[in-house]
């Protein structure tokens, strides 16, 4: 899930910050220098690939791809190339439960209990009090990104996902502070499948995907072997920014459906946002109720105006359900991007000026971001404002900090050191109370540390790095390397281990493995 100026990716789940002066014309933009401007943000980014689409008056009125689907073959994007549109996903979760209240079936202020009574929380309070919109607005009291760990490559059920993170303690008061969480969108999903007798993946298709005719989105990555250009993930393997941007396999993470998931396009998407610049109303004819379109995009939460907001005249920045919203050049806009491992997306919509902007990117840049500012600014203030050199500046200073902390780790390394317990003494199987168990075992001479619920992407070498600290080289080519630190007992015999492994989507730290056997 990513986020210009936020915690939150999700991934890295997600609030655009698009910040000019607010001025109430409206222009007709230059559609050819829109262009020119874009294909130059995606050479200035290194963005392997991006799709692009404005939509005004429930049409989709200039879209256009720029770049590859895959950066070792020739195939172009285009307004038809299929992405993994991440936390975009949590839209269709949010509108699923207004459809749900539309025909009775539920109340936004249900308790999640009514429906799940298994669903649980550390706060015996919060998990009787705990409602349905409580799911869709980031304020359930656990910081962001919580629990990502638990559906992230793993093969843990949404069930067992909900009941493990039950045990892990709140950081905010309940509905008091933002804490961005996928997590409650996966009981969001739960609760749809408990209501309506159709997973998740069967609602969206049947109740939106079909009746608003968007024919190549699709909600099972399994599903892309059988499609025709389909966009593909682009990392640099462990964050390092010297490696080269390369494809990656689609991870199908079905543990997370609710909070992400769906697979899309331009054309498909311009469908959708075209229904909610439209208050809900598809052809003359209401899709979602005026009253659940209101409550979905009204703000739940007040987030903080920042100093930029403050500037640029911003009076207000809100968490709704499955949207974030502000108001930008005197209109209220409601957005979410999204970002998972090789992907990142955008859009934004403008029901009052029925205008919907639309950036779909397969690469780890915020050329999305730069692009949906400079084609707002373009139809509501003078578009002159030049967010592509904005934020080149600023993700210039991420990566000087970056490789500062990666300097800074290497020569903290004492060189010379010995470890003091060997590779056979490391052997054994480790549990952490909330994710679960994880084995080292010696593969040829060398130890290697293996997640038991996430085997695929969790499991790698470890090599000495000094004292009893050993660096984890794990499969996962989207994160970057790991550190393993042991500790022991009395008899210095190994009791268990911390991971200490960079992440602002992951929260590493909060692993604490103790040995079992």
């Amino acid at each position: 899930m990513q986020i210009e100026n936020s915690p939150y990716r999700l991934r890295r789940s997600t609030v655009t910050v698009l910040a000019f002066c607010a001025i109430s014309v409206f222009a007709q933009p230059n559609l050819d220098s829109l262009d020119a401007y874009i294909a130059r943000s995606v050479q200035a980014f290194d963005q392997p690939g991006l799709a692009v689409g404005i939509v005004k008056d429930g049409q989709l009125i200039w879209s256009k791809g720029y770049g590859k689907l895959d950066l070792a073959k020739a195939d172009p994007v285009t307004p038809n190339s299929v992405f993994y549109c991440a936390s975009i996903s949590k839209a269709f979760t949010a509108c699923a439960i207004g459809l749900l209240v539309d025909e009775g079936k539920l109340s936004f202020d249900d308790p999640v209990r009514k429906h799940l009574p298994w669903f649980s929380t550390p706060n015996p309070f919060v998990t009787e009090h705990f409602m349905v919109r409580d799911l869709l607005c980031h304020r359930s009291g656990w910081i962001t990104f919580d629990g990502d760990l638990l559906w992230y490559g793993t093969d843990l059920s949404q069930r067992e996902i909900l009941e493990r993170h039950a045990k892990e303690p709140f950081s905010y008061e309940f509905r008091n502070e933002f804490g961005y969480s996928n997590l409650m969108f996966i009981a969001a999903a739960q609760v749809i499948e408990a209501v309506s007798g159709m997973t998740w993946d069967q609602f969206l298709t049947t109740r939106m995907f079909q009746p608003l005719g968007m024919d190549r989105s699709r909600v099972e990555t399994a599903d892309l072997a059988t499609m025709q250009d389909v966009a593909m993930p682009h990392v640099r393997k462990g964050q390092d920014p010297k490696a080269p941007q390369k494809s990656m396999a689609y991870q199908s993470l079905q543990g997370a459906d609710g909070a992400c998931g769906v697979l899309s396009t331009v054309t498909d998407l311009a469908k959708w946002d075209a229904m909610w610049m439209n208050e809900g109303q598809v052809a003359g004819k209401p899709f979602l109720s005026k009253e659940s379109w209101t409550t979905i995009t009204t703000p739940q939460l007040s987030n903080e105006v920042g100093p930029e907001g403050n500037t640029a005249g911003r009076h207000f920045n809100g968490t709704a359900m499955g949207w974030f919203t502000n108001d930008q050049y005197g209109s209220k806009i409601i957005t979410h991007s999204g970002g998972m491992p090789g992907f990142i997306l955008n859009h934004a919509v403008v029901p009052e000026k029925d205008l919907a902007v639309i950036a779909l990117g397969n690469g780890e840049t915020s050329s999305v971001f730069a692009v949906t500012s400079k084609i707002l600014n373009s139809y509501l203030s003078d578009g002159k404002a030049d967010p592509t050199a904005r934020m080149i500046k600023g993700s210039e200073g991420g990566k000087a900090e970056d490789a500062k902390r990666v300097a800074d780790r290497i020569a903290a390394r004492a060189k010379g050191t010995k470890p003091t317990a060997d590779a056979a003494a490391l052997t054994g199987t480790f549990a952490d109370k909330v994710y679960g168990e994880a084995t080292i075992a010696v593969v040829n001479g060398q130890p290697s540390l293996s997640f038991a619920p996430a085997k695929e992407l969790f499991t790698g070498t470890l090599e000495h790095w000094h004292y009893d600290t050993w660096k984890w080289d794990h499969a996962d080519p989207f994160l970057e390397p790991g550190y393993i630190t042991f500790r022991f007992d009395a008899d210095h015999k190994v009791t268990g281990f911390k991971v200490d492994l960079h992440s602002p989507d992951f929260h590493f730290y909060k692993l604490d493995f103790e040995k079992t056997k």
